[in-house]
């Protein structure tokens, strides 16, 4: 039950960081080194480095730039720049 707690505590503190625009190239958030973006649909045009998307219900995967991605039934999707 603590761990249920401790991933629920985590998520709400998640939900405070979700990035709308991501690693865009023109993103506020573009040299952070982790982004959280809300739901499982995300566009990597406009994205110049390839992406590792890891969605809160699925496997990872690395994202092209110039291609979109859909993560059906994901509540929000972690980024890591893979530069």
């Amino acid at each position: 039950m603590t761990k249920e707690l401790n991933q629920v505590v985590i998520l709400e503190d998640d939900k405070l960081n979700f990035s709308k625009t991501g690693y865009l190239r023109n993103s506020p958030d573009v040299n952070k080194p982790v982004n959280y973006i809300e739901g499982g649909s995300i566009t990597m045009k406009g994205v110049d480095f390839k992406v590792l998307a890891i969605p809160s219900n699925g496997t990872a995967v690395v994202m092209e730039p110039g291609k979109d991605y859909d993560f059906p039934g994901a509540a929000y999707v972690k980024e890591i720049p893979l530069k």
